[in-house]
């Protein structure tokens, strides 16, 4: 018996979508819009299809439209997609640049391309693995990879790679005569550091945890390489480890293969993630033969002592603790909201914000308890009272200066605001932007082992210390925020502002919407401490000028989210028109941030808090003081050898 198909609109319906989708080609040259393939009879074709006398069809590239009721952006009708799926989980590994991925399901090949200051030729394969080679050293070349199914490309998926240098690869195998290892040392601490900022930034790490996860990590390494080297630049016990101590001292590579493992073993330790792999092809016979030669056993047991100890720093309850018998904590200002600040317990004390109905908790309010690596409370209270806040007409003055300031910033003046904010999503924190600096201008330059090393370790346990000082006094006045104490003192008032003349009750700094402010009090300044201390490490182990050598910055998006990769200058940042998130227009024409020295680099971060309108001259000033006196205590405390 005859099958009836006109039973009903439904069913003819999917009969005429599965006809036209038989008219699909696989090949990838037909321009839009062809008819089928030659050959089909027009008896195999469904008259209502045919004609168009119910569903009208379109052939595409990839796809056949039937009309009506599809969202298809070409044909705003229903159609039968083959577009491939997204390429997931590229790793990659060294040996040269050996890139992996998950397959695509249905996918005939895949596409690469390596982007270095532009696109550079393609590859294709039907692997899910391919090895590039001839790559320029310490370059950071971004890939992009799409499937290909029928001809149809799928959409692209991205990773940005430094290419290590080729001796890298043959130090790993055991291989490699003796060689300068400088560069490949550089390498793998840049490829750790990487890691370190992509976790904080994917955790939503603030700046006083990240810069504690960031000393543990550095010390460690360092640590280790201590350990295997005859280098001596630390002596005695700090933070309870004995820089005495050694293993057996290894050759140049299989130093560097010991570091490779040591970041293997404790990254996922310190920084407790499922996602991270080893990206080095080590071979394994000689990698045992290289511990067995450094004492690694020894080591491992030594380092986890000391590492269970720090893991034990008070930091857990300082991350916890929120300031409860403050006298505001019951209060709040509602930033989209007139708020009667006057009737508050103690109008001119840190109160905290609720933005966009969320309210703001204290980030670290007893940071100052964390275990110090030098300092006794003697000297933490000797430092803490030797500055104090503005009071009182001094107070009045400075408010007023950030009014002002804010409200009539330059385009110049406002990209430094958002260039150092370290407050968006994706940005690493205000330390590590320190950190950040370090390793590109250590790749820029090039530096031997040992300054690599104890440079990078100076560097952490100044951004540690000067964290946990900031923070106590921060904790010791609580001083309220400028949007605090201008909203009090010029509530129902017309003042001038970024954003035009505002009522007073209503001001806002220059900010995102969704930041406002950060949530701890104003006196003192993070970013003036942590680039001020920045500045005299690098000071003191590069002199005061940079070098203003060219590259590529490496994960250059996670310092700032107005820029992008680029050739440059070191020290020279390009901001195209119209980048801000704050003022979309802003700047109007292209601005670069330019560096010369690295106070340079202090004061504008520290500055930018003004501009910003999130803190005031003498949380700035004062900021910086503090980070002169901490450096002092870590110079006489640590003895970091620096003439190496």
């Amino acid at each position: 018996m005859p099958r009836i198909y006109d039973s009903s609109q439904l069913t003819q319906r999917k009969m005429e979508k599965a006809v036209a989708g038989s008219f699909l080609t696989t090949a990838s040259n037909r321009p839009w819009g062809s008819r089928p393939l030659l050959g089909i009879k027009d008896s195999s074709i469904l008259y209502a299809v045919k004609t168009g006398h119910m569903t009208e069809y379109t052939r595409f590239n990839g796809c056949i439209g039937i009309s009506p009721g599809c969202p298809c952006p070409e044909t705003n009708s229903s159609v039968v997609h083959f577009v491939p799926g997204t390429v997931t989980g590229i790793v990659f590994t060294v040996g040269s640049i050996i890139i992996s991925w998950n397959a695509v399901t249905g996918a005939d090949s895949y596409i690469i391309t390596p982007h270095l200051n532009g696109a550079l030729p393609s590859v294709t394969t039907s692997s899910t693995t391919y090895t590039f080679t001839n790559l320029q050293d310490m370059q950071p070349y971004t890939f992009t990879i799409c499937a290909v199914t029928s001809g149809v490309q799928g959409p692209e998926s991205s990773k940005t790679i430094l290419a290590p240098p080729p001796i890298l690869a043959t130090i790993l195998l055991g291989t490699a005569p003796p060689v300068d290892t400088s560069q490949s040392l550089l390498y793998v601490i840049n490829a750790g550091l990487d890691y370190v900022l992509q976790y904080t930034v994917d955790t939503k790490k603030g700046p006083t945890v990240s810069s504690r996860l960031m000393y543990i990590w550095v010390a460690s390494v360092v640590q280790a390489w201590n350990w295997v080297t005859s280098a001596t630049p630390v002596t005695g016990v700090n933070d309870k480890w004995n820089w005495n101590t050694k293993g057996g001292v290894l050759s140049d590579c299989d130093a560097i293969m010991w570091i490779c493992s040591v970041i293997d073993y404790i990254t996922p330790l310190v920084l407790p993630s499922s996602s991270y792999r080893s990206i080095y092809n080590c071979s394994p016979t000689h990698m045992e033969s290289v511990k067995l030669a450094g004492g690694w056993n020894t080591f491992l047991a030594a380092w986890t002592t000391w590492f269970n100890y720090r893991k034990e720093d008070g930091s857990t309850s300082a991350v916890s603790t929120q300031p409860t018998d403050s006298a505001n904590w019951n209060k709040t200002i509602v930033v989209n909201d007139v708020n009667n600040i006057n009737e508050f317990p103690n109008p001119q004390q840190w109160t905290r914000l609720t933005i966009n109905n969320v309210k703001q908790n204290y980030a670290t309010y007893n940071w100052d308890s964390v275990l110090s690596t030098c300092l006794s409370e003697q000297d933490e209270v000797d430092m803490a009272q030797s500055i104090s806040p503005a009071v009182g007409l001094d107070r009045d003055a400075e408010i007023d200066s950030v009014i002002s300031i804010t409200s009539t910033l330059t385009d110049t003046e406002k990209v430094q605001a958002e260039f150092w904010a370290g407050s968006v999503p994706g940005i690493i924190p205000p330390p590590l932007m320190c950190i950040w600096l370090w390793k590109e201008y250590v790749r820029c330059i090039g530096t031997t082992e040992a300054v690599t090393m104890y440079s990078l370790l100076d560097l952490a346990i100044h951004l540690f210390e000067g964290g946990r000082l900031t923070w106590r006094i921060k904790k010791q006045y609580m001083q309220d925020r400028p949007i605090q104490e201008i909203r009090r003192r010029y509530a129902g008032q017309i003042i001038p502002s970024w954003n035009g003349n505002v009522n007073g009750s209503l001001w806002v700094p220059y900010q995102t919407s969704d930041f406002v402010t950060p949530p701890f009090a104003d006196f003192t300044s993070g970013h003036s401490n942590f680039t001020m201390s920045f500045n005299l490490v690098m000071t003191k182990w590069f002199g005061p000028t940079i070098v203003k050598n060219e590259l590529i910055y490496d994960n250059v998006q996670l310092m700032s989210p107005l820029c992008s990769n680029q050739l440059s200058s070191f020290g020279d940042f390009f901001i195209p028109s119209g980048t801000s998130s704050i003022q979309p227009s802003v700047p109007h024409s292209p601005i670069t941030l330019s560096f010369n020295n690295w106070i340079d680099i202090a004061d504008s971060a520290g500055m930018s808090r003004l501009y910003g309108g999130i803190h005031t001259i003498s949380a700035h000033t004062a900021s910086q003081t503090i980070a002169y006196e901490v450096d002092t205590y870590i110079n006489s405390s640590w003895n970091i050898d620096f003439t190496i």
